[in-house]
């Protein structure tokens, strides 16, 4: 791994670090030293269980203390298999930008985040960051087609017309519901 790359991940992991550490102790101080004064938060359902967006370092510390109050997040690391910690420039600001994972109590959820450097010279802030819920814990997505007939590879029977023609039809069955007259 060249060195820049891991200069740039070494970083983001140290601001994942603190940011988890706040969170734990609901330091707001603290929070707010890990953004930018003029610093943007855009949460979808992960931590304030709203889509809410928070600007200014104090604001988006108090809501991200109010939050983790409740929903107790922790786990957070670069997310393995996404887009490494790169370097980019967005709206003609140079940031470091990197995707990661944690957890909340309601479930699984992820955040991309952007860093730039600290005019005092310290380490770098947050100058946006972004939390989306991704999973709630016991709902996970079905995967795959259902394993009906319907499915089949076998075509020799009827198809997706044929099928719907004749559940329409309701030649095989009653109607759960008959509607008789449309309320004129």
């Amino acid at each position: 791994m060249p060195a820049d790359v891991n200069a740039e991940r070494t970083s983001v992991q140290h601001w994942l670090s603190r940011l988890e550490s706040g969170l734990d102790q609901g330091d707001q101080a603290a929070l707010a030293g890990l953004f930018h004064a003029d610093s943007h938060w855009r949460d979808l359902l992960a931590l304030t269980r709203r889509i809410r967006t928070q600007g200014g370092a104090a604001a988006i510390a108090g809501a991200l203390a109010a939050g983790a109050a409740q929903l107790r997040p922790s786990g957070f690391r670069i997310a393995e298999g996404r887009t490494p910690p790169r370097r980019v420039s967005r709206a003609g600001i140079a940031a470091v930008e990197a995707i990661f994972d944690f957890a909340t109590g309601d479930g699984r959820a992820t955040g991309v985040l952007r860093l730039t450097a600290d005019p005092a010279g310290g380490a770098p802030r947050a100058w946006t960051l972004l939390t989306a819920l991704d999973q709630l814990d016991g709902c996970a997505e079905r995967q795959g087609r259902p394993a009906e007939a319907a499915y089949s590879r076998d075509f020799r029977g009827p198809n997706w017309l044929d099928r719907r023609h004749a559940a329409a039809a309701y030649a095989d069955r009653d109607p759960a519901v008959l509607v008789v007259g449309g309320g004129q």
